[in-house]
């Protein structure tokens, strides 16, 4: 059974790498409306995926996502409307310089 769920795991890694992915640069895409407005909890998720994403692969997207500075202080406003977790706001301020 655990032989399973780790295919399954790694066949889910798998489809969001492809999905994600720029084939061109490796990098990671930055998907997402180019709003510049401030979000709040109403707002929807800066990027496409952002809100099924837990802390630790959230801040393993930032740390490889290449993001640029306006999609950065997205992702920020919108984590701190809603789920407000130091350690992402830290790791999006660290990004940000």
């Amino acid at each position: 059974m655990n032989l399973l769920k780790a295919l399954v795991a790694a066949a889910a890694v798998g489809v969001i790498v492809v999905a994600f992915q720029d084939a061109e640069t490796g990098g990671w895409l930055p998907l997402g409306g180019t709003r510049g407005d401030k979000m709040d909890a109403g707002s929807p998720e800066p990027i496409l995926g952002y809100d099924g994403m837990d802390r630790d692969t959230l801040i393993d997207f930032l740390g490889s996502a290449e993001l640029d500075r306006a999609t950065l202080l997205r992702i920020q406003a919108y984590e701190m409307g809603n789920q407000g977790r130091g350690v992402v706001l830290d790791s999006i301020a660290d990004l940000l310089g």
